[in-house]
């Protein structure tokens, strides 16, 4: 299993990539950011009167934009990189899904934390 500052670091890598997609301007996926892949992907997704054009574009389209869905997909991904690259291993799924849920829930938690702090 992991330690407290493995956890800590997990949850980090975790929060910080889910931040490169969701805000940084690389992808600008996020709807302020008004880049080029956030002005397709609002194309594509949504009509001009913020309907979506499809329920398979909508839920897409904000998985993208939202740190709460893309960060748990995420926290799943980088504790399944760093368990295998550590060579961890777990008693179950269960152990495992505490785990995830854990690194998400922090990961959600940094994220609220900066958004109260950039919004007042």
């Amino acid at each position: 299993m992991l330690g407290p500052w493995e956890f800590v670091l997990v949850s980090l890598t975790a929060y910080r990539l889910t931040r490169f997609f969701v805000f940084d301007s690389l992808l600008g996926a996020n709807l302020e950011s008004r880049s080029k892949f956030s002005r397709r992907l609002d194309t594509w997704a949504w009509t001009a009167e913020g309907n979506d054009k499809g329920w398979v574009r909508g839920k897409v389209a904000g998985l993208l934009v939202c740190p709460f869905c893309l960060g748990f997909w995420i926290s799943l991904a980088v504790v399944a990189a760093f368990s295998w690259a550590a060579d961890i291993a777990f008693a179950g799924w269960v152990q495992l899904g505490v785990l995830v849920f854990a690194v998400a829930g922090l990961q959600s938690l940094l994220s609220q934390i900066e958004r109260r702090l950039a919004h007042g």
